[in-house]
């Protein structure tokens, strides 16, 4: 293997066959603020879900469109991974701008790890019952008995897991305990501060002629996402997996180009979804307003008018009420934009 690093784009580009997009816009003290930014109206602050995944989004999308542009003139029959999050409302910009794309996240293959070993069953037995969005999944079990056997795993109550009829991410804590998230987020760093002083400390191993501990910040989406699909598309290694493609038509009523996760072949050159498990109608419902809060955050990135943000919150399932999503939109204007900042907003 060998690399090379380049600051030109186009230069990075040429000749690729597969284009990873792992950035983080704003860096890490833009995460800090998303993170935080929402505690001051009693929520909790997070990277790709609620108000603070609204404003990574905002700023996310307005950066990236000139690499959209860029892949599709360079190397357009590249397949793009995307990583950046929050990755399904990226993938889908990238799909729009007409690239070959699809959302990775480790987070499902992890939770199907984790209910395998609690059902002593392989992981392929349980890929075709996960079905979900980036972040907002579910496994649909398929015996009797499977989900009481599986209902304390991902941090959600196990009543709650009763009622929902399949177990969910633990990511779904945010929309099922938000009170509890924001208790144990209160008075102490946000994850992004951790890593600022994680990414200090592998500095200094490196200045002082060391090495950085890899075992610091294990990074699973790359054994478990990335390089099954890579040996895949570029080896001729068919895989099964979980990917977050285009819906299509596999979810009635979600829009055609939403990002979906669910089942999917990788073959050389071939990205296969397969038809998805029906959710039960607790997990439905709360899908369907995510979806149509992902749909309204997209609009709100091309408009970027105080409207459009309140729009995409007040349907945001984290975000209770108008007055609320109000002293949030206000509160992403206000920002200092060299640390976590909109784009100019339109008059309105």
């Amino acid at each position: 293997m060998t690399v090379l690093a380049e600051r030109d784009l186009t230069a990075a580009l040429r000749g690729a066959d597969v284009v990873l997009v792992q950035v983080r816009i704003g860096g890490l003290s833009a995460r800090a603020f998303d993170e935080s930014f929402p505690w001051a109206v009693d929520l909790p602050g997070e990277e790709t879900l609620g108000p603070g995944g609204f404003s990574n989004a905002l700023r996310t999308l307005a950066a990236l469109g000139p690499v959209w542009r860029a892949v599709a003139a360079t190397c357009p029959l590249a397949l793009v991974i995307v990583l950046t999050n929050p990755a399904g409302i990226v993938r889908r910009a990238a799909a729009e701008a007409g690239l070959t794309v699809v959302e990775v996240c480790d987070s499902p293959l992890t939770h199907l790890a984790a209910l395998a070993d609690r059902l002593a069953r392989p992981v392929d037995a349980l890929i075709g019952g996960y079905v979900g969005m980036n972040h907002v999944g579910w496994w649909v079990p398929d015996r009797t008995g499977d989900l009481d056997t599986v209902a304390d795993v991902g941090g959600v109550d196990v009543d709650v897991v009763a009622a929902y009829g399949a177990s969910p991410l633990p990511y779904l804590r945010y929309y099922a305990h938000p009170e509890r998230l924001l208790d144990a987020q209160r008075n102490r760093p946000t994850r992004a501060e951790a890593l600022m002083a994680l990414e200090q400390a592998a500095l200094r191993r490196l200045a002082a002629a060391g090495s950085p501990d890899p075992t610091a910040r294990p990074a699973p989406w790359y054994s478990l996402g990335v390089l099954p699909v890579l040996r895949a598309w570029v080896g001729g290694q068919d895989t099964r997996t979980v990917l977050g493609t285009a819906n299509g038509t596999r979810i009635a009523g979600l829009h055609a180009a939403a990002t979906v996760e669910g089942p999917t072949w990788v073959r050389e050159r071939e990205i296969t979804p397969e038809p998805l498990a029906p959710l039960p109608a607790v997990p439905e419902s709360l899908l369907r307003r995510h979806a149509t809060y992902e749909d309204l955050a997209q609009r709100a990135a091309a408009e970027l008018s105080r409207v459009s943000l309140l729009r995409a919150l007040l349907v945001n399932p984290m975000v209770p009420s108008a007055d609320r999503a109000r002293r949030l939109v206000q509160a992403m204007i206000d920002a200092d934009p060299a640390s976590s900042a909109l784009p100019p907003m339109a008059a309105q």
